[in-house]
């Protein structure tokens, strides 16, 4: 932007002598403190500064135009969202009187049973059921076994015995599954590694990739090319896109840099600059065909 430079070179004192336009608002225009003018206003001033200095300031009020964008955009989306708000708030304060209402209904119906219950059941009337054991057949049971004593010295030697001879057979039991087991390892994963046979060198496909790098601050207008929802960012640090979709990005001025995938692109360019991603390909388009995705709006 060579005509702004000259302005900036030149000082707010200077061109305020020149121009007769008010210091204030000549170092509002070199800071580019866009809100503190209207549109005529704003522009009028480029055209004076424009016809004195013999400058371009075409790159300045397109940026002018793409923050005035911004900020309405963010006014809309703040209304949308206190509507949002407002509509949600309503909802919840029917649904809970409703809540209400059918808990008072539950309770009742559930009053009116337990007095119907309490009516109709007569507990006066309950009788319990008393179970005689029969002492003389479980008497007789007893006899028919013809149980003897047990010795407890014997029963100790029987245990011990039991023991030694478990601890044993345990032992060789374990050593002859441990063989089997091995060999029969060995030869699964012989088998195993025959069937798969030879693993697959295949190098993993590098991903999509998208990041735009400013070279200072840069306003950026993003648009869905799928959805057509837009928003509008200044970035003065690295911006990573999901290079999964497709976008439509206007710039407020093209010096910048940008990797899509493992090629970086670099612009140095003071106008404004319009570019299409799509399908991993990032490329510079003109108006028309901008227009064109975008539903025949620049932004």
């Amino acid at each position: 932007m060579d005509g702004f430079n000259k302005l900036q070179e030149l000082g707010s004192k200077t061109i305020s002598s020149a121009t007769h336009i008010p210091v204030a608002h000549v170092e509002s225009i070199l800071n580019k403190k866009f809100e503190k003018f209207q549109r005529p206003q704003f522009f009028g001033f480029l055209s004076i500064l424009e016809r004195e200095y013999k400058v371009d300031l075409s790159g300045l009020k397109q940026e002018f135009l793409f923050a005035r964008a911004e900020k309405e955009i963010t006014q809309e989306s703040n209304l949308e969202i206190a509507d949002t708000s407002s509509k949600l708030f309503e909802k919840k304060k029917a649904i809970l009187k409703n809540k209400k209402v059918q808990y008072v209904i539950a309770g009742s119906i559930v009053a009116l049973l337990v007095f119907i219950l309490i009516s109709v059941v007569d507990f006066s009337s309950t009788t319990v059921a008393k179970i005689e054991i029969n002492n003389t057949a479980i008497d007789q049971a007893k006899k028919n076994l013809n149980l003897k004593p047990v010795d407890v010295s014997n029963v100790e030697d029987m245990m011990q015995n039991n023991e030694v001879e478990s601890a044993e057979f345990g032992q060789d039991t374990q050593e002859a599954n441990g063989s089997i087991s091995k060999d029969e390892t060995i030869q699964e994963s012989k088998n195993a590694t025959d069937t798969l046979g030879p693993v697959s060198s295949n190098e993993p496909v590098m991903p999509l990739y998208l990041r735009i790098i400013p070279k200072g601050k840069l306003w950026l207008g993003i648009i869905n090319a799928e959805t057509h929802k837009r928003r509008a960012e200044t970035i003065t640090e690295p911006l990573v896109l999901d290079a999964n979709k497709n976008w439509l990005i206007a710039t407020g001025y093209g010096h910048l840099d940008m990797d899509c995938g493992d090629a970086t692109n670099k612009y140095r360019e003071d106008k404004q600059l319009l570019f299409l991603y799509e399908n991993g390909i990032c490329q510079i388009i003109d108006k028309e065909e901008f227009k064109a995705r975008n539903g025949g709006k620049l932004w």
